[in-house]
Formats: structure tokens, sequence, C-alpha cells
């Protein structure tokens, strides 16, 4: 499909500090389509793993839930690690260094930790919203869902025994054989797990417009053939097919506003290239041959409406509203600005994710994906795996 195109690198953002502070702006528009998924809540077996944490804690007290579970994920990540050489998530590279061993423990110790901060950089951290938004363990037919998906799967006595380990011990022990069945529970689903997951994560119990991408999914499955995600071509594609005027709308406001967020991103990054520029060197960049003389759309945000009158200004005016924008971002952040102005020089004070851009092309190199690629890949997942 052309709209799943190679995305080239050199227009990636390195760093995730934000300096213009515009990834509350694309979010924003990201959840008037995908209501509640995140960049990183890509993976359906992490979403498998907190499922079954909260299913074998039951009504226990919910303050103590994360203690239990760090040592939960532990074991599957290590039974992933091991048996499921095609899964990827975080912490594997500490697994698969330590997986020459006879047997293996799991506790809150830092020595046991699958990272520096499993409670932030792991499955809690990166699926506990979406998790909790989509009300995944209050929905009626959670428990039922998971013990039946489970017996279907495994020896769930066994695995019964093996969590209560968990549970109870301050360090438990495992062999290599013993977590198997761990990595068992998450190598396929079942088709209640499948239909139990369509209902919450690819839709909602709503009339959000989410509803009307998974009814465009399902009725054009060649959309989804392809393997690389390009923005605009995705957005064409769902806008036509599609009557419903709200989807529409918000497609067109992403494409408008990602519009207007690559080529400031870029022109940024551009800046931090160099440690220091000349009003005509500024002037000069060749970065400004690519910018738009207008964007042709009416915005409600404030600085998507400003950044928009800016095309028309000279490009030193442009790279000055760059920095003007560094400046608030980091002034409310009580950080120091990325770069500063001094006169008719542009100085640059910090170049993480310094990234000289020549030229790009405005219909086709977007900065941001506003939650689009994380809602295919789990859509695939959930329903055109046929494990």
């Amino acid at each position: 499909m052309f709209f799943l195109t190679d995305q080239d690198p050199n227009y990636r953002i390195k760093g995730s500090r934000d300096p213009l502070g515009f990834q509350p702006i694309w979010q924003s528009l990201g959840r008037k389509v995908v209501k509640y998924l995140s960049t990183v809540s890509v993976n359906l077996k992490d979403f498998q793993v907190l499922s079954y944490g909260w299913y074998f804690y039951g009504d226990r007290d919910p303050k103590d839930f994360l203690k239990f579970f760090l040592k939960f994920e532990q074991a599957f990540g290590f039974a992933r690690g091991i048996y499921l050489k095609d899964d990827s998530f975080n912490g594997v590279d500490f697994v698969r260094k330590n997986t020459n061993q006879p047997s293996f423990q799991f506790s809150n110790r830092n020595e046991h930790t699958l990272l520096s901060n499993q409670k932030s950089y792991g499955i809690y951290g990166k699926y506990n919203r979406p998790f909790t938004e989509m009300r995944i363990k209050e929905h009626d037919d959670f428990r039922n869902v998971m013990e039946a998906s489970l017996k279907e799967k495994v020896d769930y006595d066994i695995l019964k025994q093996y969590v209560s380990k968990l549970l109870n011990e301050n360090v438990s022990t495992f062999t290599k054989k013993e977590l198997i069945i761990f990595s068992d529970c998450v190598s396929k689903i079942t088709e209640q797990e499948r239909q139990f997951y369509k209902e919450l994560i690819l839709r909602t119990d709503d009339n959000h417009v989410q509803n009307e991408v998974f009814n465009i999914f399902q009725s054009n499955p060649e959309i989804l053939e392809a393997e690389r995600f390009n923005l605009y071509g995705f957005l064409d594609v769902l806008s036509d097919n599609t009557s419903n005027e709200e989807l529409k709308k918000n497609l067109t406001a992403i494409k408008y506003t990602e519009q207007i967020l690559a080529p400031f991103s870029y022109l940024f990054r551009t800046l931090q290239s160099e440690p220091v520029w000349s009003k005509e060197s500024v002037t000069q960049a060749p970065i400004f041959d690519s910018f738009p003389e207008k964007i042709p759309y009416q915005f409600d945000n404030p600085v998507l409406s400003s950044f928009n009158e800016c095309f028309y200004a000279d490009p030193f005016d442009i790279a000055l509203a760059v920095i003007k924008r560094n400046q608030d971002i980091s002034d409310n952040r009580r950080n120091a600005a990325w770069l500063k102005q001094d006169g008719d020089s542009i100085i640059i004070c910090y170049a993480d994710g310094a990234r000289r851009v020549t030229d790009f092309e405005l219909d086709e190199d977007f900065e941001n994906n506003y939650f689009l690629p994380t809602y295919i890949s789990l859509y695939r997942q959930i329903l055109l795996n046929n494990d």
C-alpha cells in the first residue's frame, strides 16, 4: 500500500525532552482518534501479563500489588526471553545477558530488577494507565476470561503453585524448565481473549470515533497488509473510507497540525547542529526552501495559529520564534534554554537531538504518529494473529 512507506531516519527527532512543548498538542489530537493507547503500550503480551497479574492478585490490598507484580513480571520476562525468541519488551537485554544459569531468582531487590527503574519503565509504567482507563480488570467477564484462557493454555494447578511462590516469598527461585509455563501463557491468545481484548482495546464503550476506525479496518483489511507507516497517506486512506464527519474532521486537524509541528521541529534540530549561527547563515539555510507559505487551515490552538502566521516571516524571525518557544517551555520547566539569541547571532546551549535537515517534503515527512501505529499493531496482534 502506498501510504506505508519508509520514513527517513534523518527526520526523526532524537532525544525525548520535547524542547518545543509540542507533545501535548499532538497527543490531544491523537486522543480524538485513538482514545486510550499510548506510543509505548504496543505489545499485547504485556497487556496479558498485567491482566494475569491482577487476576492472580485478586482482592488483596491494591497498595501491595506492585511488590508482587514486579516479581511476576520478572518471571514472565525470563520466560519470554528464553522461550519466545522473537518477543521484545523492556528489560529483554538484561534477561538475555543472564539466561545461562541453572536457576533464576525473582524479588524486589535491585539485583533482580529487569530495568534500572522497573516500576516506571517496565510493564506497569507503560501499560497501567491505558489498562486502568479501559477498565480491563473491572469488566464483568475479566476473571472468567482469564481463568478459562489460562486453563486452555497451561496446567492451571501448577501455574497457581508457582504464582503462590511469587505472592508469598520475598525471593522466589525457578529453574529454566519451570519457567516454560509462563511463556506458554503468552505465546498465543485464546478466542475468548481475542474477543475480550477486541472490545476493550480496539473498540470503546461509547460513540468515540475509534470505533469507526475499527469498522474501517474490518471492511478494508488490505489497509493492514503493508509494513511501514506513513502518517499522511494513512490519514487519506481512513478519510476516503469513511462517511463519519467527526472522524474526517479529526483526521484533517491531525494532517494540518503535523504540517506545522514537523517543519519547526526540523528547524530547531537544525539550529542545534551548529555552535553559532549568524543572521546571514540562518537566512541562507536551505531548510527554509521547504517551508510552506502558510497552512490553509483555521487552527483552534493559539500556538499552531501563531506558528502558521510565522511562515510569512523572514528566516531569521522564524528562527527567533522557535527560540522564544523553547525559552518559554524551558522557563515553565525551570530549565535553561537550549538556544539563545545574542544580537544578530543564535548560540547553541544544548545539543541533544541536533540534526541538520536541509530539505523535507511537507506532504510526506512527519515527526509525530498520533497513536495510530500502536492501534494498527494491536489490531494485528489481536485479530490477525492466528496462533
